[in-house]
């Protein structure tokens, strides 16, 4: 928030003292040329100054009043600009939280919900884990099986206990190009099995965000460029990291198919989906995160389908 100027601040009072000074001497050199006009003495150049300051002086004392007049009107005028942005600011810093806060709720609401698919696959697995014998070779996948399906499950609990619905986002400088390379790797052998492959382009890149935030939206993003691919019969998502335009910027694509323009339209609207399975809550829930970090989420207008999210670099950089 900036401070207002004050009325009275140290250089408007030295410039007045300044005016004054030299107000004072145009006076008593009037008062001088006066008395030596009415004793006749008042000759050559002393003559021609008095003349001078006694017709210009009242015209250039009008001017100063009005750049005066004009100086504090410009003041106050800024002043209220100050105080306008700052109540801009702070109502801009409320709605982020409030965004926030309605994130944190919905992404409770749709980890708890996909709970459901591991934890069903889970006792699905243990049913017919408990059919087989000891030396059965099937045995050791179903076991490989129920520990993938309760690590599925681990991981979006710990999701919902990263966040945090009250205070600011721990904002501190991230090594985007690690984060992404780590959230690529874990992703990779859930889908390995799957035929499909992320691949990772990253710069060395830093950004100001919090890690627990920044993980969740790049995960969001991930998983619904896999699903496309799931379902569109491609196979291979790309993520990069860049630095353009003053900004830290990671681009998630894919080689799925393109995108329906009413669904483009739709696209971050809660609870609007196209997909068989999900809530159609990763992409606001991604896009109200990025936001209270002073970010953005954003699909990109090209023919190849990419969500871009936006960071802002580190103070410096």
């Amino acid at each position: 928030m900036k401070a207002t100027a004050r009325p009275w601040e140290p250089r408007l009072l030295a410039y007045v003292g300044l005016g004054v000074l030299a107000g004072s001497v145009v006076v008593v050199f009037d008062l001088l040329s006066e008395s030596r006009i009415q004793s006749g003495t008042l000759t050559g150049a002393l003559a021609e100054a008095h003349a001078i300051i006694d017709h210009s002086f009242p015209v250039i004392a009008g001017a100063l009043l009005g750049v005066s007049a004009h100086y504090l009107r410009l003041r106050a005028k800024l002043s209220a600009a100050e105080e306008a942005a700052s109540r801009a600011e702070a109502l801009r810093t409320r709605l982020q939280k409030v965004e926030r806060d309605q994130a944190v709720w919905v992404l409770a609401a749709a980890v708890l919900h996909e709970l459901n698919n591991p934890l069903h696959a889970l006792g699905l697995l243990l049913d017919e884990l408990a059919t087989t014998g000891d030396g059965d070779p099937a045995r050791g996948d179903l076991v490989g099986r129920a520990r993938h399906q309760a690590d599925r499950a681990l991981s979006q609990l710990q999701t919902l206990r990263s966040m945090r619905s009250l205070g600011e986002p721990e904002l501190q400088k991230v090594a985007l190009d690690r984060l992404i390379v780590a959230v690529a790797d874990d992703m990779r052998s859930l889908v390995a099995d799957e035929g499909l492959v992320v691949r990772t382009e990253c710069s060395t890149v830093h950004a100001t965000a919090d890690p627990g935030y920044l993980r969740t939206i790049v995960e969001n993003l991930l998983d619904n460029s896999l699903q496309a691919v799931r379902a569109g019969g491609g196979r291979c998502v790309t993520i990069q990291v860049r630095r353009e335009e003053g900004r830290a910027v990671v681009r998630v694509s894919d080689d799925g198919p393109p995108l329906d323009p009413a669904a483009r339209a739709a696209l971050f609207e809660p609870l609007r989906t196209t997909k068989t399975q999900g809530l159609g809550l990763g992409l606001p829930i991604a896009r109200a995160l990025a936001r209270a970090m002073r970010g953005e989420v954003s699909l990109e207008d090209a023919e190849t389908k990419a969500f871009r999210l936006e960071l802002p670099l580190p103070e410096g950089s």
